[in-house]
């Protein structure tokens, strides 16, 4: 098994801060946004009425603005030398994630990776609308699996996939390698090959590489 792509999460794995979290937070709109948090995990409302009720909260703000908030999320120890070293062994990284553009954006601007299919807030002439495009909710990870694949023309084996949250089982079910790196509970454990409890991303790489 060679694997020749790795599919990331983002929040919580490339980087350290949860953005839609870490956005409300820097707006003021975290208190309104957890109750919206709160009725997602209670069944109440859907992945995508939950992505929009959080994105009206950030109506008539700047795109400007958004983006500065976005540049100060820290990344993981070790995110950008995993990468580069992923890369120097002719790996190609993609990102998927329930995030946003504009993190995506800035990860592949300052560390070079292969796309990404994330959600993405609507703007009108740099003013957010309230509004959202939902592409990857909290259950269709995999869903997004054969059209990644088929952009590199690569086979599930030839695949792995890092993450830490119940949003990659799907996907950790499909791929070669399934590497849970701090993984927020024993579920997704359950369905990794690999769990990585560590600070610093750089100790996924000897899992990804010893398969070439």
């Amino acid at each position: 098994m060679t694997i020749k792509l790795v599919i990331f999460d983002i929040d919580g794995t490339i980087l350290q801060t949860h953005s839609w979290q870490h956005i409300h937070q820097n707006l003021g709109t975290w208190s309104q946004a957890k109750k919206h948090h709160n009725q997602f995990f209670k069944n109440q409302i859907t992945y995508e009425q939950w992505a929009k009720l959080d994105a009206t909260l950030w109506k008539n703000q700047s795109l400007a603005k958004i983006n500065q908030i976005v540049n100060q999320m820290p990344y993981t120890k070790g995110a950008k030398q995993a990468l580069n070293t992923l890369k120097q062994n002719q790996v190609k990284i993609y990102l998927l994630s329930a995030g946003l553009t504009q993190v995506a954006k800035r990860i592949q601007k300052e560390m070079g990776t292969n796309g990404y299919t994330v959600n993405t807030l609507i703007t009108k002439n740099g003013i957010l609308t309230g509004e959202v495009e939902v592409n990857v909710s909290f259950h269709n990870k995999d869903k997004h699996l054969p059209t990644i694949l088929q952009k590199f023309n690569l086979t599930p084996k030839e695949c792995a996939a890092v993450g830490d949250d119940p949003t990659l089982i799907p996907l950790f079910k499909k791929v070669a390698l399934a590497i849970a790196f701090n993984p927020t509970n024993k579920d997704i454990e359950k369905h990794a090959n690999i769990t990585i409890k560590s600070n610093d991303l750089r100790d996924i790489i000897p899992h990804i590489l010893k398969q070439r």
